[in-house]
């Protein structure tokens, strides 16, 4: 751990959770990334940017996938899904799913974590089902 590491409260949060962690930081971000119910999950936070706090899930799209319906199904979440902002990232077939928080600490996310959770898996789950696919790959 670093001194004047601001997602400290992030990792006790994971730890609420029940769910283990690992740390990947370096001069510019702070890293975690952890496992929920078999699916991963990353926290970032900059050190020039205490504020700003990402958590986030990352998917591979599969093979036969239409990249203009997966955009399309992307928007339409953007719309109306609290929390979540669905990205498609053409250049590697990939969708990101990922809540973007301005807070004075991240302790304040922490009584809420498992409710951010939710909120990506379900935006996940549902992004899926609309392409027509069951299970995406990590």
């Amino acid at each position: 751990m670093t001194s004047g590491d601001h997602l400290l409260p992030i990792e006790s949060a994971i730890e609420d959770e029940g769910l283990f962690f690992t740390r990947d930081d370096d001069d510019e971000a702070l890293r975690i990334t952890f496992k929920s119910e078999g699916d991963r999950y990353f926290v970032v936070g900059y050190r020039d940017d205490p504020n700003f706090v990402m958590i986030g899930s990352g998917w591979s799209l599969p093979n036969d996938v239409d990249l203009a319906a997966a955009t399309g199904i992307a928007n339409g979440l953007n719309v109306r899904k609290k929390f979540v902002k669905t990205a498609i990232w053409e250049e590697e077939s990939d969708a990101l799913f990922t809540i973007e928080l301005c807070v004075e600490s991240a302790g304040e996310i922490r009584s809420h974590f498992g409710r951010l959770l939710d909120a990506l898996r379900d935006t996940a789950g549902e992004f899926f089902a609309a392409l027509g696919h069951d299970e995406a790959s990590e």
